[in-house]
């Protein structure tokens, strides 16, 4: 498991969306997150993170709205990664 750090620049509640099929879908909560990055010349750069959390963490990061924070995560990889919050 790996922890990150960033700034909590945004909330995104659960929500219910229908399909194609008519089906009720329910969507996890989700936290932006802005990271600063250091690239391999030493130079950094800021990276937006959207990572969905579980539920019994919803109170935890929806009151620190504007904060560094941080977020256990583990990694979804092809080519690029994903985050995602445990």
């Amino acid at each position: 498991m790996l922890k990150i750090f960033g700034t909590l620049i945004n909330f995104i509640d659960k929500a219910t969306y229908k399909n194609k099929d008519g089906l009720e879908i329910d969507t996890k909560a989700k936290v932006q997150l802005l990271l600063e990055v250091k690239r391999a010349n030493g130079t950094k750069i800021k990276e937006l993170h959207t990572i969905s959390i579980p539920d019994e963490k919803i109170n935890v990061y929806k009151s620190n709205l504007g904060k560094e924070i941080s977020v256990e995560v583990g990694i979804i990889s092809k080519e690029n990664y994903s985050f995602y919050g445990v």
